[in-house]
């Protein structure tokens, strides 16, 4: 036997052969570059492809973060818009219950001076209404002295619950942020006026519009009617018997 046909047929080459076969088998090398097919058919992914990938998801991502952003700023809007509508809805059915239940009674004033019973100007106006409730549950009447105006930044509300003597409170808050106020009072003949007193007679204006601006808004325009001013009453007949 030679020496080649001893050095094929040597353990230690027939050991190397099965160790290289068994690799080949069960365990195929990688392939030398990302996206190269493997034996069984089956293909990776490059690092270009795993980039463009990624950066489509950021985009995705991006454009649902600002989506879902955009909607939570038009809830807060809404919100707020709504908040807004239904302060200006309060006020007006406030002012309108007043102005429609104003009647023609003169007070007096905590000096005793007499308080016609409609007194109006350009930035407010003060009256007298019915319809008033005891808030503490003593015994009272149902009317009550009320005055709107504007002060400082604020258009509020003033009642002075007992007519004749104590002077108004400090009232409450309707509306802030308000910038002007002009206030228009209609006679019996339809004349429009920036100012209104009911003497003689007690009169009352026909209507009231008020015209309120607030900053960084649009001005705001209420038009009230007052109750129907009571005809005066026919002088007592004499009685002819006396």
């Amino acid at each position: 036997m030679s020496a080649r046909s001893i050095l094929c047929c040597s353990p230690a080459k027939a050991g190397v052969q099965g160790v290289l076969a068994r690799r080949s088998i069960w365990a195929p090398e990688a392939p030398a570059f990302a996206g190269a097919r493997w034996p069984n058919g089956q293909r990776g992914f490059t690092l270009i492809e795993m980039l463009v990938a990624l950066s489509v998801f950021a985009a995705i991502a991006a454009i649902g973060v600002g989506l879902l952003r955009s909607s939570v700023d038009t809830q807060d809007a809404v919100q707020t818009r709504l908040k807004a509508m239904g302060g200006v809805n309060r006020l007006r059915a406030v002012m309108a219950n007043d102005l429609a239940q104003a009647v023609q009674r003169s007070t007096r004033g905590p000096a005793g001076e007499a308080v016609p019973a409609f007194v109006g100007s350009l930035n407010g106006f003060a009256f007298v209404h019915g319809g008033a409730a005891a808030l503490d549950g003593s015994p009272r009447p149902a009317v009550e002295r009320v005055a709107y105006a504007l002060v400082g930044s604020e258009w509020r509300r003033a009642t002075q619950p007992m007519l004749d003597g104590p002077a108004l409170n400090a009232g409450d808050r309707l509306l802030d942020e308000v910038a002007a106020v002009a206030v228009r009072y209609r006679d019996d003949t339809g004349n429009w006026g920036d100012s209104w007193n009911s003497e003689p007679g007690d009169r009352l204006p026909r209507a009231v519009e008020v015209r309120v601006s607030r900053r960084g808004r649009e001005a705001l325009t209420m038009l009230f009617l007052t109750a129907p001013t009571l005809p005066p009453r026919p002088p007592a007949a004499e009685n002819p018997a006396l």
